[in-house]
């Protein structure tokens, strides 16, 4: 009887353990995951910044073409 109570507090601890270890595997998978989407959305923004300055400057040439054909 006590060494079966034995094999069961150890089989006990060892699937607890390989759940602690799924766990830890689960939780790096997830911070990976969401330092990927978070690079992800940064790149966008990096692409929206650049964009918006980008229509900016087309913005200003066609002001200035469109002020040098009513000056003329």
């Amino acid at each position: 009887m006590i060494t079966n109570n034995r094999q069961e507090k150890m089989q006990t601890n060892k699937n607890t353990l390989a759940d602690e270890m799924f766990e830890q595997a689960n939780m790096i998978n997830n911070v990976s995951r969401t330092g990927n989407l978070y690079g992800q959305l940064f790149a966008l923004k990096d692409m929206q910044i650049h964009l918006l300055k980008e229509e900016k400057k087309i913005k200003d040439e066609i002001e200035k073409l469109e002020k040098g054909k009513t000056n003329e």
